[in-house]
């Protein structure tokens, strides 16, 4: 039974090239197989059947793949433009969120809100009942309430919103083409999105901490993590 399974989809195969050949319309199903299908599963094909129709078989699969390397380039550019107009106008990559103390330790480029981030970050993680330095004092002083806050959540958020907008379209472009089309510019707009939701609960968390280790003894490096990551019981 499984052998007459194969052949009657090799057989719908055949009919699908002969199809195309005719009208050089694709099924979506004949356009997967064809792009997806490996060297030995085409010998499978070939196998057994007459001349005539192997150079069929071997047209179809040519023209279907150079059809599809040609929207495959034409999809990926349309993806990295919209990927980069996104990636370019951040509303956290403003001069506004600067602050020359934070972003002075890293490379010129980064985002100041990520630098700001990572410094937090640093601060929280590595308390153990007082700053470490005078830049840790100063950033706990800068940032001890949620006000301080409200200016740079609205951006994060604004970002959040854009990105997830982006590759919403970026996956219809990808849908509509049939398979996946990899794109960098993409990958960063997927892994942005990710990190600045991290970002955003810091944030959140972060003038809550700050009350808790001045008023307190505080936990620790351990419960620190564990409120961040896992959430308060």
């Amino acid at each position: 039974m499984e052998t007459g399974i194969i052949d009657f989809k090799k057989q719908k195969f055949i009919r699908d090239c002969i199809e195309y050949l005719k009208t050089g319309n694709a099924e979506a199903e004949l356009r997967a197989i064809v792009n997806s299908a490996t060297p030995e599963y085409i010998e499978y094909i070939k196998k057994d059947i007459d001349k005539d129709t192997i150079i069929i078989i071997d047209t179809v699969i040519k023209k279907i793949r150079l059809s599809s390397q040609k929207k495959i380039t034409g999809s990926r550019q349309k993806i990295n433009i919209i990927a980069l107009a996104t990636l370019e106008k951040l509303s956290t990559d403003d001069i506004r969120f600067e602050i020359k103390e934070v972003t002075e330790r890293y490379r010129e480029t980064i985002n100041p809100v990520k630098a700001l981030y990572y410094d937090l970050q640093e601060i929280m993680f590595l308390y153990d009942g007082k700053p470490k330095n005078k830049h840790h004092k100063f950033l706990i002083d800068k940032f001890s309430d949620k006000k301080s806050f409200d200016d740079i959540i609205v951006a994060v958020d604004r970002d959040i919103l854009d990105l997830k907008e982006c590759r919403e379209r970026i996956i219809k472009i990808r849908e509509e083409l049939g398979f996946a089309n990899k794109s960098e510019y993409y990958k960063q707009v997927i892994d942005l999105h990710n990190e600045m939701l991290q970002w955003k609960r810091l944030f959140e968390k972060f003038p809550e901490w700050v009350e808790e280790n001045t008023n307190t003894q505080g936990g620790g490096l351990y419960q620190t993590l564990k409120n961040f990551f896992c959430g308060e019981d």
